[in-house]
């Protein structure tokens, strides 16, 4: 025999006394994670408020003086309203922001019926009154309503429903949707229509009338300009 290999059979005779062999075994059963182990800091981490990263987005009250009282954030696109339950962290509320949801609301369970959202919460919404209540509101309606395929969001209490003020204080009965809420959140819309033709406003439409060419007005900019008429070729007949 090889004395390298005599030499490594050997090895393994003597550690299996003590290990059973020389291959790692498999735990028997779950076992705590040592507190030095470099696991134990995502078991520990603090998730307070969430990591402002992924593709959903979730809904915050945006700072005093702000002309839209909500602002989106990033979060993690599963379980959205949860995460919006965790308000902001704290980087943003460094920036400004954040929440009229009460710290001790939970939810207790969200369904779907159709394109219709149902998000069964805790009592504790029902502390809420006035303008803070209708942010609170628009918070949970518009975070909803960022789950692919929801068309209205129905919130519930303790699985009973209720009527919620809109952004009108108006209480309405029923599924909310985003445009109770008009003016609420920012936009991600252009400020004016966008054309192939001009990318940055509109463009001017021209019409001849009785050889004569007429001039629309065009938007450029937000700014208003009148085009020069277009010149025009007269034909005479002959002979």
């Amino acid at each position: 025999m090889n004395p390298r290999h005599a030499l490594l059979t050997l090895a393994c005779a003597a550690v299996a006394g003590t290990l059973g062999g020389c291959a790692i075994q498999a735990d028997s059963g779950p076992r705590d994670v040592a507190e030095e182990h470099p696991a134990r800091g995502a078991i520990d981490a603090d998730v307070e408020g969430g990591e402002a990263t992924g593709e959903g987005r979730i809904y915050l009250v945006a700072p005093d003086g702000s002309v839209q009282p909500l602002r989106t954030v990033l979060r993690n696109s599963k379980d959205l309203v949860q995460r919006l339950m965790l308000g902001p962290n704290q980087q943003e509320l460094d920036a400004g922001l954040s929440t009229e949801l009460p710290p001790a609301l939970v939810v207790n369970e969200i369904s779907y019926d159709g394109g219709v959202v149902i998000v069964d919460m805790s009592d504790d919404i029902n502390e809420l009154t006035g303008a803070s209540l209708r942010l609170a509101v628009a918070q949970i309606v518009f975070t909803a309503s960022e789950i692919p395929g929801t068309e209205s969001v129905d919130i519930r209490v303790n699985d009973e429903a209720q009527s919620w003020p809109n952004g009108a204080d108006v209480q309405v009965s029923g599924p909310l949707t985003v445009y109770d809420y008009v003016g609420f959140a920012e936009s991600s819309q252009p400020p004016f229509p966008v054309t192939p033709q001009n990318p940055s406003g509109t463009t001017a439409e021209t019409t001849t009338t009785a050889g004569a060419a007429t001039t629309v007005p065009q938007t450029v900019a937000g700014e208003s300009t009148t085009l020069p008429p277009a010149e025009t070729t007269t034909t005479v007949p002959t002979g």
